[in-house]
């Protein structure tokens, strides 16, 4: 059975997507609500052979990770930074800072919704909100996608990747730069916390994953944290985006952590597998006050209706962010030890790893004799 002959006419695409492609098949297609087509998937022999161009993800220093594109949209060297953004078959159009992938067409609304939602659905009352960080835009797309918000100030140090990113990733901000409760500063986040009398409900910290002791790491110490405390309304609540997070990948997010922990009597890590970072990546909300492992879905789910509506967030449920503060056994042991915190002059030294003795002798459970 051809694409077109199936019993429900085939979704049209908009204009700039291919039209549908007649495929044979021996089953009818499902219906589709009004916002999504199909369209068939790339001729995967046809690209083996092709010779096309790769994207090097190396911000591992032990493996890289290359990811086939159709094109380098451009390639810039800024005063800060190198910003690469490429057409990709796996996960659309991507951008990457300095080799390191940092959103993707095909799933930063799932790390950008897990980033901003869970403060701003419970907080009480949120209006005034500080963004470091989020050069892309999406950050502070999905602030103002709250009506009750008043002003929402995006800190970024690098004004050349919010100009590219608005030139070439118009869909990540959904025109948020022009929108009037945004106020946009060029400086070092930290600088900004600093010098500013402003108080905010929420901060939300989204600046790139750097604890090799570079640039950034002042971003993430304590006494950062401690002057962000200061900037907070009674009631307010602070997220960091807390790289990469598992059993197997959880020095660094740990650390952050207990830094956190030093500053906030609340400190709780979430998590969510996104795809295009070939990981499970670390959040962290903090605050005086909430503990969100008591938040019910239910709960949850009536704001989530009430501010937003029903058909703005793609992924995010009542829910799945309540699973998301849920853990393995493992993942759970490395939360729960003690170690280093970061802090101003002082080189970040991860622990050393653990490894478990197992002489491979060990009996089945069902097997053990009372």
């Amino acid at each position: 059975m051809a694409i077109a002959d199936t019993p429900s006419p085939l979704p049209f695409p908009p204009d700039g997507f291919p039209g549908p492609v007649l495929v044979e098949r021996s089953y009818p297609l499902p219906e589709l609500p009004p916002n999504k087509f199909f369209v068939e998937g790339a001729d995967t022999a046809a690209i083996a052979r092709s010779g096309s161009v790769f994207v090097l993800e190396d911000a591992d220093i032990f493996d890289e990770y290359h990811y086939r594109a159709k094109s380098v949209i451009c390639s810039v060297r800024t005063a800060f930074q190198t910003i690469t953004i490429a057409d990709t078959y796996s996960f659309g159009r991507a951008l990457f800072l300095d080799g390191a992938i940092q959103s993707s067409e095909e799933d930063e609304a799932l790390y950008h919704e897990m980033l901003v939602h869970p403060a701003l659905l419970m907080h009480e009352n949120p209006r005034h909100v500080l963004i470091i960080g989020g050069g892309e835009g999406a950050t502070l797309r999905e602030v103002l996608a709250y009506g009750g918000i008043t002003r929402a100030v995006m800190v970024d140090i690098d004004r050349d990747v919010v100009d590219i990113c608005r030139e070439h990733l118009g869909t990540w901000s959904y025109g948020a730069f022009t929108d009037p409760r945004a106020e946009l500063h060029y400086c070092d986040g930290r600088a900004f916390v600093e010098t500013t009398d402003d108080l905010f409900d929420v901060v939300i910290i989204d600046v790139v994953d750097m604890l090799d002791n570079g640039p950034a790491q002042h971003l993430y110490t304590r006494e950062f944290y401690q002057m962000v405390r200061e900037r907070l309304r009674p009631g307010g609540i602070v997220i960091v985006q807390a790289l990469e997070f598992s059993f197997c990948d959880y020095k660094g997010h740990t650390a952050v952590s207990r830094t956190l922990a030093a500053v906030f009597s609340q400190v709780h890590s979430y998590q969510v597998a996104v795809p295009c970072f070939l990981a499970s990546w670390g959040f962290l909300i903090a605050s005086d006050w909430l503990d969100p492992r008591e938040e019910s879905a239910e709960r949850m789910d009536r704001t989530i209706g009430a501010r937003l509506g029903a058909d703005w967030l793609d992924h995010l449920t009542g829910a799945f962010i309540k699973q998301s503060f849920c853990f393995d056994k493992e993942t759970s042991f490395y939360l729960g030890l003690s170690g280093p915190i970061l802090e101003d002059g002082v080189a970040f030294v991860p622990p050393p790893d653990i490894h478990t003795v197992d002489d491979g002798v060990r009996q089945l459970p069902s097997l053990s004799v009372d």
